[in-house]
């Protein structure tokens, strides 16, 4: 039987984790524009429609952070790598939060800010 020392275990352990590394990373690049694979779809079935804007704002504000905080690492040396680890996966969580929250909007005929109206005439 052949045993392995320990440059042979710790090159496989190298190797496992570069490919977990790989593999969440690849999972977090596209964004999941049509599925939403970070968040509970049922996560605000019973939010009232002013729980879900409150919820919405609080998201919304956070987004922004998250961008410029990516923004802002991207232009450091090894930023893109930085901002990916650190800002990417929680920036996609977020925005397929905001999805959600969009949709349960929409599904409880809240108003949104799409559906909004100007009570202003136009002159």
């Amino acid at each position: 039987m052949k045993t392995l020392g320990m440059a042979g275990w710790s090159g496989r352990a190298a190797f496992l984790v570069m490919l977990l590394l790989a593999s969440a990373l690849a999972a977090c690049s596209n964004g999941g524009e049509g599925l939403l694979f970070l968040v509970d779809p049922g996560k605000y079935q019973y939010h009232s429609c002013a729980q879900l804007a409150t919820t919405t704002t609080n998201q919304s504000g956070r987004l922004q952070e998250l961008a410029t905080l990516i923004e802002r690492a991207e232009q450091g040396v090894a930023g893109a790598v930085v901002g990916t680890i650190a800002y990417k996966s929680e920036y996609t969580a977020i925005a397929q939060d905001l999805k959600l929250l969009a949709a349960a909007a929409r599904a409880k005929d809240c108003a949104i800010a799409s559906t909004w109206r100007s009570n202003s005439a136009i002159q």
